[in-house]
Formats: structure tokens, sequence, C-alpha cells
């Protein structure tokens, strides 16, 4: 429910079985709720001036709602958010109703544009399609943030570090999963930019400041949106900032930050990051995290997460909340073993070693977007990284 579009999605396919002729499916009271929240925040949207700036709207990314919106140009719209390849904001769904719509009218649009919209979607695989058709910079901090937890610095491929590089020097500020150097109309984000800020600290690069996301932090709730127009804060953005304000020395604002995720957390008991289908990426993400930062409301937060992360440890050793998989128990072995180990821990680390040692990776659909999808990369690396840091700590 608290994916970025469904309610768009939702709506978008509804004005398409119209225009088919086809039944409307009525919905549940709780779905209706979304779907019209999601509505008044594109119209919210659409009055905005900088509906059509790639570097600040996600309206490229939400493009599925253009169908059956007359009110919005689609040649201009086209030309705002297309990509080199082809596509609207490398988003294959949003692109695919975009292209419905363009259709729909017949109105006289640039044909080279449309051309290449065609083509791009003609030449997907759909068994192939993902959230994103590119999330390099995204794999490069995480990569980054997780090897570190074995100590040293990781090694990045020069390639690599060089369009990192050129991204955390953008003018366009915040960065995205996708990057901002590169060819993106989609703008970044106060998680993303947390992660890139913590990944150049770990590689020795330049590291811009939380500057980068000021202006998206909600100081009556004390806590940081992701991006613009967002309804409800993100555990893990939250988590993420809290770290660079605490490498930062920013204590006011991360005891703010602290105390809005202990509400969250310990008082509303959420454990669910709106990005992810299992708490064990939050509850993990939060017990790596507040293990480094060295405040009250930090130990506490990690004693909460710790408990949480046992409680939901499987009989095979491994943690998912639909049976065990790499991703997760990766997630929960790096938050436990971050700090030093006691009680119940050490032993759920030597299980969860037995679990990695005997399940390769595989590629599990966990994280929530324009539909689920999984990181391919990203989850080999959190396999050998969980394997190595158990072995560190000699509980096998």
């Amino acid at each position: 429910m608290e994916t970025l579009t469904f309610g768009g999605l939702v709506e978008a396919l509804d004005r398409y079985s119209g225009h088919r002729g086809w039944p409307i499916p009525p919905h549940p009271a709780a779905v209706r709720t979304v779907v019209d929240r999601e509505a008044a925040k594109w119209t919210r949207m659409r009055a905005w001036d900088r509906f059509l700036d790639p570097e600040w709207s996600i309206a490229g990314y939400c493009a599925e709602r253009v169908f059956g919106d007359t009110d919005i140009d689609v040649g201009e719209f086209l030309a705002a958010f297309q990509t080199a390849n082809g596509s609207i904001a490398n988003a294959p769904g949003a692109s695919a109703l975009f292209l419905l719509e363009v259709e729909r009218r017949g109105e006289p649009v640039a044909t080279e544009r449309v051309e290449r919209l065609r083509g791009y979607l003609h030449t997907r695989r759909a068994a192939q399609i993902g959230y994103l058709d590119w999330v390099p910079h995204f794999t490069t901090s995480w990569t980054a943030m997780f090897e570190h937890e074995l100590g040293g610095v990781p090694e990045v491929p020069a390639p690599v570090a060089d369009l990192f590089r050129a991204d955390l020097n953008h003018p366009s500020g915040l960065m995205g999963s996708i990057g901002t150097a590169g060819d993106t109309t989609i703008p970044g984000d106060v998680d993303n930019t947390a992660c890139a800020i913590l990944a150049a600290r770990i590689l020795g690069l330049p590291s811009p400041s939380s500057a980068k996301f000021e202006q998206l932090y909600l100081s009556e709730q004390g806590c940081y949106r992701t991006f613009l127009f967002e309804h409800d804060a993100s555990l893990s953005t939250n988590i993420h900032v809290a770290a660079v304000l605490a490498l930062e020395d920013r204590t006011d604002r991360l005891t703010r930050v602290l105390d809005w995720l202990t509400r969250a957390v310990v008082g509303d008991g959420i454990a669910l990051c709106k990005w992810h289908v299992s708490p064990v990426y939050a509850m993990g993400e939060l017990a790596r995290v507040a293990a480094r930062i060295d405040h009250p409301l930090a130990t506490d937060l990690r004693s909460t997460a710790t408990a949480r992360l046992l409680a939901l440890h499987n009989t095979d050793g491994g943690w998912g909340v639909h049976g065990s998989t790499a991703e997760e128990t990766g997630y929960a072995v790096l938050g436990l073993a971050a700090g030093a180990p006691t009680g119940p821990v050490p032993d759920a680390l030597r299980r969860a070693h037995h679990y990695l040692d005997t399940h390769p990776p595989r590629e599990i659909p966990l994280w929530l977007g324009k539909t689920l999808y999984c990181l391919r990369t990203l989850v080999p690396v959190l396999h050998r990284t969980a394997l190595a840091r158990i072995d560190q700590l000699a509980l096998v």
C-alpha cells in the first residue's frame, strides 16, 4: 500500500479498462483510500511550476497517470522525460501506458520521439523487466557500505569510481539510484543521497554534506522526506540520514531524527520500510547503523532492532518473511554482527552461517516500486559479506 505509485497505477488501469470497454473492478475501501490519496497528490503536482522539470519532478516516473488526462500536453511531457534509450524515465510500465495514451489520442506528436519510445518497449523482455532498467549508483553505494562492515576500504573499479565521483559533484543536488551525472529523468532522493555520502566517506572520495537534502527536512515532525510530495516518511531514509548526521556531529538534528525513529519503531511498532516487503531489511539496517552512533536513543533502537531480528529468525538458520533468503539473511547478519554480539546473538549468527553456506543466493523479488524487483548484483554481495563477517567473529 505504501509503494511510490500504487494508487496511481490502479487508477490508470481503471481508466484503461474503461477505454477498452472492460468492466472496472470494485476496489476495497483501503485500496480506494490510497487511490484517492494519490490522485490528490497528482493534482498538487500538476499545479506545481516545476511539474515538467526532471531534476525535481517525479512526473516521468508516474507517467502512467497521463493516460486519460487530456489536460497534459503529451508532446511537452515526452520531451521533458524521455531518456536516451527512448523510455520515459527508464520506467517500463510508465512508458507503456504513456505510449497507449499517445496512440489513444491520435494527435500529432514528434514522430522520432514516439518511434524511439515504441522501439524501447518493443525490445523489452518481460521476464527481465524490473523496477528500473539501470541502477548503478544504488548498488555502488550499498556495496561500499556492506563491504566496509568487514573493515578496510572496498576496492571499486576505476570506471565505477569515476562515475560515482562525477555524480557526487553534480550541481543538481540530490542523487538518485540511477545517478544524476548520466542520462536520467528521475530526480534524486534523500535515501540515495545519504547512502552516497556514506559510501563516499568510506571510499575516501570528496563527500557532500547533509545540506544537500536540507530542503526535505520536516521540522514539525523531526524527520526527512525521501522526495517531494511524499505522503509518509520512510524508515530506511531516516536511518541512513541518521548515520550521516552522526558523522557530521550534527547532534541536535540527529537527536530529532532518532526521536522520530523511536516514536515510529518503538512507539508505533512499525517494522516495515515502505520500499521493502520484509521487516528484516529495516530492522537489519537499523541495528547496523545504530550500533555505530554514540547516542542513548541509538542504543535503545539497536536493542529493539536486535530483539525483533531474533524474533524473526527462521528454524533453518536464515531470515525471510516468506521463507529464508540470502538477501534478508544478509541484512540480519550485518545488523546483528555490528558492535559486540552478546547473549543469543552469537548462536543466531552461527546458525545463519550454516544457512548461507548451504544455500547459494537466489533472486527473490522483495523491493517495492513500480513492480516487485530484485537487485541482482546486491544479493551476492550480501551473501558474501555476511559469511565473511561471521567468519571474522570466529563463531564457526
